[in-house]
């Protein structure tokens, strides 16, 4: 389900790997809820969502901090967005998830991967195109 694309690199290596390690816990989720052979899982299925939700606030005030230090225009809408995913991932409803715990987690992760996707597709591609547009061109003189 989890699944990287070259598609999501948005030319910065330290975000591309933080990304990365996002989409690989959310595999790890996925992988969880999916092995019929496990008994009671619901304390394992917690355990790996608290990662999931620590490793994104670390991700996204990391990707902050880089914005803020190249005054990046679009800070603001990219922290909104930020805090309405971690605002959503704090405020699970964690009766309804002990309910149907597969069913409620199947759910959740398709939030998760898509809003994952869109926003680094929507959104994170474009500190590419700013940071690209930092560098100094190159000049086509040749001397």
């Amino acid at each position: 389900m989890f699944e990287w694309k070259d598609d999501y690199n948005c030319g910065i290596k330290r975000i591309d790997e933080e990304h990365k390690r996002l989409f690989e816990i959310g595999e790890s989720v996925y992988d969880l809820i999916i092995n019929e052979n496990h008994a009671d899982y619901f304390g394992d299925v917690l355990n790996l969502i608290d990662d999931l939700k620590e490793y994104t606030v670390y991700h996204f005030e990391d990707e902050e901090r880089i914005m803020k230090l190249y005054d990046y225009p679009e800070y603001k809408e990219q922290k909104k967005a930020h805090d309405a995913f971690i605002n959503k991932i704090e405020n699970l409803d964690l009766e309804e998830l002990d309910e149907d715990i597969q069913k409620s987690v199947l759910k959740l992760l398709d939030f998760i991967y898509d809003w994952i996707s869109k926003h680094i597709l929507g959104m994170d591609l474009k500190l590419k195109d700013y940071f690209d547009s930092l560098k100094p061109k190159k000049s086509s003189k040749s001397i």
